[in-house]
């Protein structure tokens, strides 16, 4: 398979077309006319990611997060994007496209947390479309908390308390923290996100809205396996194989 093609395949499943303005998904650096038979899937493109890839020989590292975000004027073998075209290796980002996709990240981070009915939902931004959903049965907010971290095998989890059990749950992979401000006046009790700040928890609890914050890493790596299915299905041929890359974020 073509870079071009797996990058066909991609975007017919989360287009490109459909990424937020500030991001840069799709091909960072790459032959479209390249003939890739060896796939390696991360969440992000590291130092040791790019060694990884060199060490088993593979023609492409397919990850969440591009390498590159904002417009850059020159390189040094410190970029990564450098490392990456000197030693031959494509890289495509699948971001925030991939973020709202049916059957994308979020999608998949409402299944892992046990939401039915799940719907589309905006919250604050119109421009970009996450989930929601109900739980089957009512759950206290902390043995849920619990079993997401359990789930999610998160390094870390926290949350604020607002005072109810949970039954309906907006989510948003990554960083939504902000996000709790829409929740106010709906019947929605919560929001499940990977990043939120001290005064998010503090202004969500006081509100009513329990904030659960399980991890950017967490609440997205999930989909990796989501990337497999898609590639394999269109090539059985391709061989993929995933990063070492873990959450560098820890707790002790």
């Amino acid at each position: 398979m073509k870079l071009a093609e797996l990058v066909a395949v991609l975007d017919r499943r989360a287009p490109f077309s459909t990424a937020l303005p500030f991001d840069n998904a799709g091909i960072l650096c790459g032959d479209p006319n390249r003939e890739i038979r060896k796939v390696l899937l991360s969440l992000d493109i590291t130092y040791s990611v790019i060694e990884e890839a060199e060490a088993q020989g593979v023609d492409l590292i397919l990850t969440h997060h591009p390498a590159l975000f904002t417009a850059q004027k020159t390189f040094s073998p410190r970029d990564r994007v450098y490392r990456l075209i000197e030693k031959g290796i494509a890289a495509v980002a699948a971001h925030t496209n991939l973020d709202m996709a049916q059957g994308g990240v979020n999608d998949i981070l409402a299944k892992t947390a046990w939401l039915t009915d799940v719907e589309p939902w905006s919250g604050n931004d119109p421009a970009f479309v996450s989930r929601k959903g109900v739980l089957p049965g009512e759950m206290p907010l902390e043995e849920y908390a619990a079993k997401l971290k359990e789930t999610l095998h998160a390094n870390n989890l926290r949350y604020a308390d607002g005072g109810r059990p949970v039954r309906k749950v907006a989510l948003c992979s990554g960083s939504g923290g902000d996000l709790w401000e829409s929740l106010v006046g709906t019947d929605i009790d919560t929001l499940l996100t990977g990043e939120a700040k001290y005064h998010h928890f503090l202004e969500a609890a006081q509100a009513g809205i329990n904030l659960i914050e399980a991890g950017h890493f967490a609440t997205e790596v999930i989909v990796l396996p989501v990337l497999e299915q898609w590639l394999t299905e269109a090539d059985p041929a391709l061989e993929i194989v995933y990063a070492s890359f873990d959450d560098p974020v820890r707790s002790v």
